[in-house]
């Protein structure tokens, strides 16, 4: 295995005592089934492992329910604990009800209202951390496919949840959108221990940091793995790299784009 890593070590204001929570996260899997086996180990590793969206859905290869079911269903079997809506899930249309029922972990959207199966958040005790879950994603989604949902904004969103929420000992964001619209996000909680992002397919080596919250990203279609330590020492941080066939470079997706609409308009 091709490893490239950085750890990032930062003290936080974190719960007290010794304890450590290892965090495993991807984004943007676009359905990358084949890849699965190489990312396999690395999730093993955490505690809890986590997805920022886009996981079931790959307009450029015209996939539908059949591979969102199947990777719904391995992603169970890696021990997924939760993903966050992306757009790219939206475009299964009205199959993706039955997606997010089928999958055994929860689907978030905490900003979202409407007639999905999704939650607000999820709250989870690990090693006596209890570890509340929130899910955000913004408006790059096919809104003519669903006239009933309505978004609204993370901010508010977020804290009519955080408001009502149980105690919890550490707070994630998971969020579907560009960087710039999830920092905004960070600004507004600074008790934030860790926001997960996707949408924009950034490899960041290191976190980008809003005050005390660190934002990670960890490029797409299962070419890395991100694996965050919590603990009451700090925040360690890596970007690990699979191998395996590559992943599809980033310049081809406009092209592919175009031409996967042109062929659903003949």
């Amino acid at each position: 295995m091709v490893v490239r890593a950085l750890a990032v070590l930062l003290t936080l204001a974190l719960p007290a005592g010794a304890w450590e929570l290892t965090v495993a996260f991807t984004n943007d899997l676009h359905v990358a089934l084949e890849r699965l086996p190489q990312i396999a180990p690395l999730l093993a590793r955490a505690d809890l492992v986590l997805d920022a969206g886009d996981a079931w859905e790959d307009l450029y290869r015209l996939t539908g329910l059949r591979e969102a079911l199947a990777m719904a269903g391995r992603m169970g079997e890696l021990g997924y604990a939760a993903m966050v809506l992306g757009n790219h899930e939206m475009y299964l249309g009205s199959a993706l009800r039955e997606v997010i029922s089928a999958a055994p972990f929860p689907v978030l959207a905490t900003n979202l209202e409407g007639a999905l199966p999704t939650e607000k958040y999820l709250l989870l005790t690990i090693g006596g951390l209890r570890v509340l879950v929130l899910g955000f994603l913004w408006e790059e989604y096919p809104w003519s496919l669903w006239p009933g949902l309505r978004m609204r904004d993370p901010i508010s969103a977020a804290e009519e949840v955080l408001a009502e929420a149980p105690a919890h000992d550490l707070l994630i964001f998971l969020g579907h959108m560009h960087l710039e619209r999830a920092e905004r996000i960070a600004r507004a909680f600074p008790d934030c221990d860790l926001f997960l992002l996707g949408h924009d397919h950034l490899w960041l080596e290191a976190p980008v940091w809003v005050g005390g919250v660190p934002i990670v990203e960890a490029g797409h279609r299962a070419g890395a793995v991100g694996l965050v330590t919590l603990s009451d020492e700090g925040l360690s941080y890596r970007l690990v790299r699979t191998e395996g066939p590559a992943p599809l470079p980033s310049f081809l997706i406009p092209a592919l784009a175009a031409l996967a609409a042109l062929l659903l308009l003949r």
